[in-house]
């Protein structure tokens, strides 16, 4: 599709909170993709990477922000910046490597030459070429304008009037953080897992929150796993799908039970667009265990312990239940960059830690048996938002709209149903507000939960 011209009133129009629709344009159109870079991924705190990634004087990682990649650097006095990775000469690159360690950063088509802070501190033939009449200080590399940590995990934004990192989280982004903080003391496992699916970003952040499609996209691979021998109590379990038939009629019988295990949902909503939506977690499961320990406890509090879903925090982060990071990297208006972060307890024995990466990369990234299927639905439904006709119908966001009564205890905002999509609904009513432009005191009041979703 072509461009299409908008305001902050069409903006506004584009996504109906009352009827849970969303004009399919938002996922195709270049003119929208290119405010969303402005207004969302030029202001917006982003997730960079995990300081156990950066342990070093010199060691660096490169990072998206946006459609601009910023060179993450440990300091010599330990603190860490961010810079842009172009050259202030003629803008290529300083920088080919994805991380590493270094002394300095110098572009390979003139020899500009910068140190680790950024700082320009060589040019070929100053003297003879520009007569020493260049001032280095005014041509060091572009910092972002805030950088801040949270428990290890390093953002930064290009908007000097943004809020500070912690107002930005809010209670409801630093819990989404917590869920994965309080696991032990985690490092990241070298390496980031990346990918592109031809699909628009948003559709990936939608699906974080969806436990509606497992029951369907993930049958083969739910299926694939479960037990071999299984008793009648079992069988009579699975015999509560409601409807889904396959092409000759066959009723499907699949119980939400198989993947969700739990009928109801704990979503919780801040400002800014964060929101954590899933199941209700299950202490004494294995791999929920360290929700057991009194430093999580304490962390978590009553609520915190008790949720068990995905936090999503705005605008792509997504961390998972199994002690991972994803970042949904905006390449097009229809092409994603999917990139996986694998975390694992520092003190974990080599074969846990083993076990624990072999899991993560099963269920997600390019070979990952839930993300490939995941991946094909959001490709489907870019492609035909694209078309002429198909994109007039609406994204739907129905399921127990409007039931959803927000319970306020602890400083957080909640809604405890059944499945449901009011998180997917949530997250499009904060890309309205950002992308219309708000100031940002308008933009936390215009993304505070109200009294139902």
């Amino acid at each position: 599709m072509g461009t299409m011209p908008i305001d902050q009133d069409e903006i506004q129009a584009l996504v109906s909170v009352e009827t849970g629709e969303i004009d399919r344009r938002i996922f195709t159109d270049q003119a929208i993709f290119d405010r969303e870079m402005r207004e969302i991924f030029g202001r917006a705190w982003l997730f960079l990477c995990h300081e156990s990634q950066i342990p070093k004087s010199g060691d660096f990682f490169e990072a998206p922000m946006g459609r601009d990649n910023v060179l993450v650097v440990r300091q010599k006095d330990g603190t860490i910046r961010a810079m842009l990775n172009t050259c202030t000469h003629r803008g290529n690159s300083v920088c080919r490597a994805e991380e590493g360690n270094t002394k300095n950063f110098m572009c390979t088509y003139h020899g500009w030459t910068f140190g680790i802070d950024g700082e320009l501190v060589g040019v070929p033939q100053l003297e003879s070429f520009y007569k020493n009449d260049l001032d280095l200080s005014k041509h060091g590399l572009r910092h972002v304008a805030q950088l801040d940590t949270y428990k290890g995990f390093v953002f930064a934004t290009f908007d000097a009037e943004a809020p500070t990192l912690i107002d930005f989280l809010g209670s409801t982004g630093r819990l989404g953080i917590d869920l994965i903080a309080e696991m032990g003391d985690m490092e990241i496992v070298p390496g980031v897992g990346k990918f592109e699916i031809d699909c628009n970003w948003k559709l990936c952040v939608d699906n974080l929150f969806d436990w509606y499609h497992p029951q369907i996209t993930h049958m083969s691979a739910t299926y694939a796993n479960l037990p071999v021998e299984v008793d009648d109590a079992f069988l009579e379990q699975a015999r509560d799908a409601g409807g889904a038939r396959t092409p000759d009629g066959t009723e499907i019988e699949f119980s939400s039970s198989d993947v969700l295990d739990f009928p109801d949902m704990i979503g919780v909503f801040g400002e800014y667009g964060h929101a954590i939506a899933g199941p209700p977690a299950d202490p004494q499961k294995l791999a929920q265990q360290w929700r057991n320990r009194p430093e999580a406890i304490e962390a978590l509090g009553p609520l915190g312990i008790r949720i068990g879903g995905h936090p999503g925090i705005f605008p792509t982060m997504w961390i998972t239940e199994i002690g991972q990071v994803s970042l949904r990297v905006p390449r097009s208006p229809t092409l994603t960059e999917i990139w996986w972060f694998n975390f694992v307890p520092k003190e974990a024995p080599a074969e846990v830690r083993s076990f624990m990466i072999e899991v993560q990369n099963h269920l997600f990234g390019p070979a990952g048996v839930l993300e490939q299927e995941d991946g094909e639905n959001w490709a489907q439904g870019t492609m035909h938002a694209a078309a002429d006709q198909s994109a007039t119908i609406p994204h739907l966001l129905k399921m127990n709209l409007g039931r959803g009564k927000i319970i306020r205890e602890g400083g957080l905002a909640r809604i405890e149903d059944a499945t449901n999509e009011h998180a997917q609904l949530w997250t499009y009513k904060a890309w309205a507000q950002w992308m219309s432009g708000s100031s940002w005191e308008a933009l936390a009041e215009g993304t505070t939960p109200g009294d139902t979703l």
